[in-house]
């Protein structure tokens, strides 16, 4: 017998599914006939129904697991909430501030020039490389 001759339990499932579903048989006689062919019905519409929202998903199925997939990504991504333009600035100027007290000459018109324009990306990734050059002149200045 090769394995094409042979029927998988879903397909004989299937196949006895649809010569009950073609005859006008009543759900508490399919019940009946499937206990009676050794199938445990519960488990049966379990089984199915996990199938279909495996393989056939309803619309909210898909949502669900498109927003845990999302959310998952966004979460090993380390990605964070945006924050005010206003918190970014104020950092930068606290920085600024931080390193003239270090007694390095920061050039803060150069950090303060046009915010406007900059876009927030620019802004973090400015309080980025402010903190690392402070960070370096304050292990410079602790003995």
């Amino acid at each position: 017998m090769t394995r094409k001759d042979k029927k998988s339990d879903a397909d004989q499932f299937l196949d006895n599914l649809t010569s009950f579903l073609a005859e006008d048989v009543s759900p508490e006689e399919l019940v009946e006939d499937l206990r009676a062919s050794g199938f445990d019905p519960e488990q049966l519409d379990n089984e199915f129904r996990a199938l279909l929202a495996e393989h056939a998903p309803t619309w909210r199925q898909k949502a669900e697991r498109e927003r845990i997939a999302a959310l998952e990504a966004f979460v090993k991504g380390g990605a964070t909430a945006p924050r005010a333009r206003v918190d970014i600035e104020r950092d930068i100027r606290g920085l600024i501030q931080a390193m003239q007290e270090l007694g390095v000459n920061v050039a803060a018109g150069a950090y303060h020039q046009k915010f406007q324009e900059a876009t927030d990306t620019d802004l973090e990734s400015l309080v980025e490389d402010l903190a690392a050059q402070y960070n370096v002149l304050k292990s410079k200045k602790m003995p």
